[in-house]
């Protein structure tokens, strides 16, 4: 229940309810939100890759394959994941020291996290049609910023100092 909680707010950012509501969220259900999102994400790619099976191949060789797409094809997905989402917390931190807002790495990470969720359905959903890549990872980027930008606004600005 908690994941479709996280996943409806998600959806409704960069509504300050939204926001306010998922910054409230730990780390770990964060982590494990993106997770589960991942993987209903990418679940038709995996299927589709089983079914795409070569039928040539030995039983070890199918073995192996299969060990590769349920093992260490989710471990991968996973250090993209924590990748790609610190990355884009270090940009996201770069926006908000020049908007002088007050927000920490940490709520950025979390605020990217919950951010991409939106940006990321629609690069799958764009996956299965003729759009390229580029013009793809474009909208995401664009889609991207455009909701941290909304989301880092609605800060503080930093106290001067005197």
């Amino acid at each position: 229940m908690e994941f479709f909680d996280s996943l409806w707010n998600s959806v409704r950012l960069p509504k300050k309810e939204a926001m306010f509501r998922l910054n409230r969220k730990g780390i770990t259900s964060t982590i494990l939100y993106l997770f589960i999102l991942m993987t209903v994400l990418f679940l038709p790619d995996m299927i589709g890759t089983i079914i795409r099976l070569d039928s040539n191949l030995t039983e070890v060789s199918r073995g192996l394959y299969l060990v590769q797409v349920f093992v260490f094809y989710p471990m991968l997905i996973i250090f993209l994941i924590l990748v790609g989402v610190s990355a884009l917390a270090g940009a996201a931190l770069l926006m908000t020291n020049q908007l002088d807002r007050k927000l920490t790495y940490q709520q950025l990470w979390k605020m990217t996290a919950y951010a991409a969720t939106v940006p990321l359905v629609l690069s799958i959903l764009l996956k299965n049609t003729p759009v390229p890549n580029g013009i793809s990872a474009l909208i995401f980027f664009s889609l991207f910023i455009y909701i941290m930008f909304r989301m880092i606004i609605i800060y503080p600005k930093k106290k001067a100092k005197r």
